[in-house]
């Protein structure tokens, strides 16, 4: 597998960061973003060659990646809310802990795992710059996003925090796994509940693998960093605020509170509750509505929030579902993860009908 990373924040550093006149600063930005190499024009690649995997899913529960492929304000860089200051501490954190060299790092890693025929010829790597002022990023994403759902790219963008630097690489390692089964296991359709679910449970198994000492390897990618707060807190000093709840959010001209955009703390499920949600799952598997799926995977809370119907599902529950249909499937056939990644989801969710 031959991997290209693209770190755009030292090419983007200056329009970031310094004071440009907003129509030099857009004719600027825009030359580069649509040569071959800026983020326009890679974004339009990926798109053409497999399209926005699972798009509608993400766009229903406004996490998980969205923030990545809809560029919101060009990640930020016309953002009026925005903050230049502290964006210039992101920055600048980025390069000390020298993101490309960390990322190619981890990546190589995880690649030794899987036999070249099951891996991309090529493995685009695009960094984006965070902002401090996006509200998916910031309060849904714990300043962690990473997409790497259509095959051969995986997109990413950080606010360098000493806890989200622990965490890069069980994100990175679920969006890797994402990108593999893709490519393994590719369909014109819209993905099945069960493809969706023993996807997760695939990429969970592999976080484990890869960091054993990870107590809940599918919610890894959703539990906030130990230093969050106090890094929202630092931020909010930038603004002169507090507290970063009460900063306001630009969208398209929409002001929002950050407050308003909290998420319940992440949980995980009782055996209990897994048993339940798991059934309700297995009821469904063939169903491939977008906010069906994004409802058994998230859960409730997330779809409700954009007027979606509700199905009893807790918060994320589809994500522990999965992991532990997964775990057992390898189990109980003495498997590797990388011989039961190219497996149907059929064969892996019938070990459920076995007896134990």
């Amino acid at each position: 597998m031959k991997m290209m990373i693209y770190n755009t924040l030292p090419v983007l550093e200056r329009y970031f960061t310094e004071s440009i006149k907003p129509k030099e600063l857009l004719l600027q930005y825009l030359e580069w973003a649509q040569s071959e190499k800026g983020s326009i024009s890679l974004l339009k690649e990926m798109k053409e060659i497999d399209g926005y995997q699972d798009f509608d899913i993400l766009s229903i529960v406004r996490s998980d990646g969205i923030d990545i492929l809809e560029g919101q304000q060009q990640y930020g860089l016309f953002n009026p809310t925005r903050n230049k200051e502290a964006t210039k501490w992101c920055f600048n954190e980025s390069e000390r802990l020298q993101l490309t060299k960390q990322i190619g790092n981890m990546l190589e890693n995880m690649s030794k795992v899987f036999p070249s025929s099951l891996l991309p010829e090529k493995l685009v790597v695009v960094i984006l710059p965070a902002d401090c002022a996006n509200g998916q990023l910031m309060m849904l994403g714990s300043g962690l996003s990473c997409y790497g759902r259509t095959p051969g790219y995986l997109y990413l963008r950080i606010w360098p925090t000493i806890g989200n630097m622990e965490r890069l690489g069980m994100v990175i390692a679920r969006s890797f796994i994402h990108g593999i089964r893709r490519r393994i296991r590719k369909s014109e359709t819209a993905i099945t509940l069960g493809e969706a679910i023993i996807m997760e449970g695939l990429a969970a198994s592999f976080v484990q693998d890869m960091f054993p000492d990870v107590e809940h390897p599918e919610l890894a990618a959703f539990i906030p960093p130990n230093d969050w707060g106090e890094a929202l807190s630092r931020i909010a000093r930038y603004y002169g605020k507090k507290r970063y709840d009460d900063i306001m959010f630009n969208i398209y001209g929409t002001l929002i509170r950050a407050g308003d955009m909290c998420l319940p703390e992440v949980v995980p499920l009782s055996n209990e509750e897994i048993d339940f949600v798991k059934e309700l799952v297995i009821s469904r598997v063939n169903r491939s509505e977008a906010n069906l799926v994004a409802a058994h995977l998230y859960g409730d809370l997330l779809v409700s929030a954009q007027g979606y119907p509700t199905y009893g599902i807790p918060h994320l529950a589809g994500f522990g579902v999965g992991f532990q249909i997964v775990r057992r499937y390898l189990k109980s056939r003495g498997i590797e993860l990388a011989s039961a990644i190219s497996h149907t989801w059929q064969n892996i969710m019938g070990c459920e009908n076995e007896e134990e």
